[in-house]
Formats: structure tokens, C-alpha cells, sequence
């Protein structure tokens, strides 16, 4: 229900719906290094969509999500649907892609609020314990 108001809002319902297809899908790897030099690693892919507009041109775009994310299984020759700006058939939206990164910013959301509760919670308790 909120995805579709997001989308009149936007404009997005009025774009040219098509089947756009996964050209290619790479992993993408990424080193993270903490204060102790221990390295660990994230994952992404990085998609590259090809589609036709309706004057017949190959039209393509890309896009990274994290391995958490269900568009991480798309893999290369895979059909999805998108919607283009008929003004700029370059542009694109996947409704996917957009649900992807509500909900990475969701949980990146939920982490910093637990996290700074913890930090106050640790504080409060702290002051209280020294007030004793």
C-alpha cells in the first residue's frame, strides 16, 4: 500500500513498464579492516539491466544491493519488470531495488537507535551506580 502511493507521488506509475533483462551479475567484494588489523569481508552484487524503450533503443542501468538482499540471487539472462521515464528512457525504476534499500535503511535505523539506547541505558546506570 505504501510502496504504491510512494510510486503516484513520484511519478513512477506513469513510467513505461517493461521486461528488462539481468545482462550481467557480479559479486563485488569488500575489506573492512578494524583497529587490530583483523580484515573482514562484505558482499554485493552489481547488476547491469539491458531493456528496449518504445522507439526500439537498447537502453541499460545498473545497480548494487548487499548479499542480504533477495535481488543479490539475480543472476545473468534473468527477466524482471521496471519502469522507464518516457522523458528520459535512461532513467529506471525497479520496485525490488526500492524495497531493497528501505529495508538495509531500516535495520541501519533499528541499529543506531539499539545502539545509542544501550549507550544512554549504560550511562544512566552508570550515574545512578556513582549517586549511590
Amino acid at each position: 500500500m505504501l510502496i504504491e502511493i510512494w510510486e503516484r507521488l513520484h511519478g513512477y506509475d506513469k513510467w513505461v513498464q517493461v521486461e528488462a533483462t539481468v545482462e550481467s551479475s557480479r559479486v563485488k567484494e569488500t575489506a573492512h579492516s578494524d583497529r587490530s588489523g583483523n580484515v573482514s569481508y562484505t558482499y554485493g552484487s552489481g547488476d547491469v539491466l539491458v531493456w528496449t524503450d518504445r522507439q526500439g533503443a537498447r537502453k541499460t542501468g545498473s545497480f548494487t544491493v548487499p548479499d542480504d538482499s533477495p535481488l543479490y540471487q539475480l543472476v545473468g539472462g534473468e527477466s524482471i519488470t521496471i519502469r522507464y521515464n518516457p522523458a528520459d528512457p535512461d532513467e529506471f525504476y525497479f520496485r525490488e531495488l526500492l524495497r531493497t534499500r528501505v529495508n538495509s535503511a531500516i535495520k541501519r535505523f533499528i541499529f543506531i537507535v539499539t545502539f545509542f539506547g544501550i549507550v544512554v541505558l549504560g550511562y544512566s546506570l552508570r550515574a545512578r551506580y556513582l549517586l549511590r
